[in-house]
């Protein structure tokens, strides 16, 4: 299901859902990355940890809104809709760039569902603008990323193929302080 095709369904659901599937949303986004966190080392291990921790505080900060929009945390998700594909094979370095996409696509999928609360519940803007400024800082970043593994793979099969072990090592080669004996 594409993107405008989720959001075309959510836009349509009672609140109570829309707020259900953002809260589900970012536990599954949460897990996603923890994922990613535990087939990469190093540097990428750091980055997707920081960002699976970024996802749980927005659950929370859901999870508390829902609390005072319906009087519990008992939030529904909807049938039907789903989240990002978590289950993408990660042990090569081609892989993790087609998993970093599929992050790209939540990121702004989560923007968008954010900016969209912004305007229908006005008296919470400020909690849904920082949601969605937040998902587009994780956007940004993990495009960095993405670029970077590409300019740094481009015309080189011998790193697209190599498994991930190998990119930890030369990212943090390439990334590490460097001093003088």
């Amino acid at each position: 299901m594409l993107m405008d095709e989720i959001l075309d369904k959510l836009v349509k659901l009672p609140l109570r859902e829309i707020i259900g599937y953002a809260i589900a949303s970012e536990d599954d986004t949460k897990a996603f990355y923890e994922s990613l966190a535990s087939r990469t080392g190093g540097l990428l291990r750091d980055f997707f940890q920081t960002l699976a921790k970024s996802e749980d505080s927005h659950k929370k900060t859901l999870l508390r809104l829902h609390e005072t929009l319906f009087g519990d945390t008992d939030y529904t998700v909807p049938e039907g809709i789903p989240f990002a594909e978590a289950s993408i094979r990660v042990d090569t370095v081609v892989n993790l760039v087609e998993a970093m996409r599929i992050a790209l696509i939540n990121e702004k999928s989560a923007e968008r569902l954010y900016t969209h609360l912004e305007k229908r519940l006005p008296e919470h803007r400020a909690i849904f603008g920082f949601l969605a400024a937040q998902e587009r800082a994780h956007y940004a970043s993990i495009k960095s990323h993405v670029e970077y593994l590409e300019g740094f793979t481009e015309g080189k099969p011998e790193y697209v193929n190599a498994p991930i072990e190998h990119l930890n090592t030369q990212l943090e080669l390439y990334l590490a302080p460097h001093t003088r004996s």
